[in-house]
């Protein structure tokens, strides 16, 4: 009987010692060993400067087209609503496709890494909801110097989705 009990209380903390070993990160796991190693960082010659967070909102029973303005290397979180039909939602540049109904919406997560405008469109409805304009050196602070009716060429390649 005593056997049995040790054995018990050998699993609890088993059981106890994995679950906690999982919580923490593996940062504080490694300890000292990354202290004495010498380690150096790769530059990314191509990496996107730090860009900002945009989030829109957008419905698809809009007469026109929403305009959404971004700099490269921004990130945007983009919610389509439909309060009366169901259709997909497809944004061709980026490799996205949503299903969006009344009790639904589409919601992207997207990373601009070219310039150029891309459209946002209604696939069974077959029309352009929106338009994401991506403009050259945005993110790396100075928005002021962009007029409202600047129009960039469009573009299918050079954006990436964000996951």
């Amino acid at each position: 009987m005593a056997a049995r009990r040790l054995i018990l209380a050998l699993l609890v903390l088993l059981v106890i010692s994995t679950i906690l070993v999982n919580l923490v990160p593996v940062e504080d796991r490694l300890g000292d060993e990354t202290d004495s190693e010498q380690t150096t960082t790769p530059e990314r010659p191509h990496q996107p400067a730090a860009g900002k967070l945009i989030v829109r909102r957008i419905a698809t029973d809009d007469a026109t087209p929403e305009r959404i303005e971004l700099g490269r290397g921004d990130q945007l979180q983009l919610t389509v609503t439909s309060p009366k039909l169901a259709d997909q939602v497809e944004i061709p540049a980026f490799g996205d496709t949503e299903e969006v109904d009344p009790d639904f919406p589409a919601r992207f997560d997207l990373l601009a890494l070219e310039t150029g405008s891309f459209p946002v469109r209604l696939v069974e409805a077959d029309r352009v909801i929106a338009r994401i304009d991506v403009g050259a050196g945005q993110a790396e602070g100075d928005r002021s110097n962009d007029s409202p009716g600047r129009n960039n060429a469009s573009s299918d390649s050079g954006a990436s989705a964000a996951s």
